[in-house]
This record gives C-alpha cells, sequence and structure tokens, in this order.
C-alpha cells in the first residue's frame, strides 16, 4: 500500500500532463516540446542517481516521481501526431500502430540494457544471491546493489541527454504539430 501511495505523484502528474499537451500541443514547436520535457524528465533519473538511501521521501524522491512521466508522455503524443500527419488518411491507424509498436519495443530495450547495467555493476551473483539458484535479494550486498541501481539511474540519465540532442536536430523541421489544416 506505501508503495502504491509513493508512486501516486508519477500517476497524477502523467495525468495532468497528457491533458495539457493534448490542449497546448498545436500551439509549440513540436521540437521545444520534446526537448523541454525530456530535459525535465531528466530531472528524475538525475536525483535518483544522486540520493542519499537514508533521506526521507518527501526530501528528493517524491520529485523524482513527479518529474518522471514528463518525457514519455509529451513524445508519444507529438510523435503520434507527427507519424499521423506524415501519412495519407487511410493509413493513419496503422502509422500510428507502427509507432506504437515501435515505442514499446525502445521501451523494452530500454529497461532491458538498464538491468543489464545494474546487473553488471553488481558483479557475479548479482541476480542469484551469491552465485546460488534463487538465493534471496536480501542475501546481496547492500552497496552493490545500491551500486548498481546508481549506475542505472545514470544510463537512463544518459538517454534523456541522448534524446534532447537528437530530437533537437532531428525534429527541426517539424514545426508545430496538431494543428487542423483544411
Amino acid at each position: 500500500m506505501t508503495t502504491s501511495l509513493y508512486l501516486l505523484p508519477s500517476l497524477v502528474t502523467g495525468v495532468i500532463i497528457n491533458l495539457t499537451v493534448g490542449l497546448v500541443v498545436h500551439r509549440f514547436p513540436a521540437r521545444w516540446l520534446v526537448v523541454c520535457s525530456t530535459l525535465i524528465c531528466a530531472i528524475s533519473p538525475l536525483i535518483m542517481a544522486l540520493v542519499n538511501p537514508t533521506w526521507k521521501y518527501w526530501y528528493l524522491i517524491f520529485w523524482a516521481q513527479v518529474f518522471s512521466p514528463f518525457s514519455a508522455d509529451v513524445l508519444f503524443t507529438v510523435g503520434l501526431i507527427v507519424v499521423s500527419d506524415s501519412f495519407p488518411e487511410k493509413t493513419q491507424g496503422l502509422a500510428g500502430a507502427v509507432f506504437n509498436t515501435a515505442g514499446q519495443f525502445g521501451m523494452t530495450l530500454g529497461i532491458g540494457v538498464c538491468q543489464v547495467v545494474a546487473l553488471g555493476v553488481m558483479g557475479p551473483g548479482g541476480s542469484a544471491g551469491h552465485g546460488g539458484e534463487g538465493a534471496a535479494f536480501e542475501d546481496q550486498d547492500p552497496m552493490m546493489v545500491l551500486k548498481g541501481y546508481r549506475a542505472s539511474f545514470w544510463t537512463m540519465f544518459a538517454y534523456m541527454m541522448v534524446i534532447a540532442v537528437v530530437a533537437v536536430f532531428g525534429l527541426r523541421k517539424a514545426g508545430r504539430v496538431g494543428m487542423k489544416t483544411e
């Protein structure tokens, strides 16, 4: 129950962002929406990479939860509009489905890379205790687990910086999206 409450700020922020982006996406260039949201989202893994585990949730982890949904929510909204506008009306649904599938695959791949980084930093037996199959997670050296988590958060931060750079150069011709054209 406590964990659910700790994750609630992310849910609330995500709902607010989705509603807001849907209402204002046509007023701003797509490139700057994506870059700004990505930089805001990058604060989340940066906080988690630097936070002291003994600090209270409300000190910094709360803010990491608040900032975490910014990039994905804006990127998917802008991306779907850009992709849909690029195809004829009869294939827009298919283009949106392909975009969503590619996005889900990319997210899965990113999570897998973060897990590999964390386990690589934890060292041998990082996922199965001290070498034995099925050993409890609690058997891990807490400092090695923390180092693995931090390495994973630094990887996420690096992802966000790469996304920001790609958006600056890759979306330079996108302009404003979501504007009604008739």
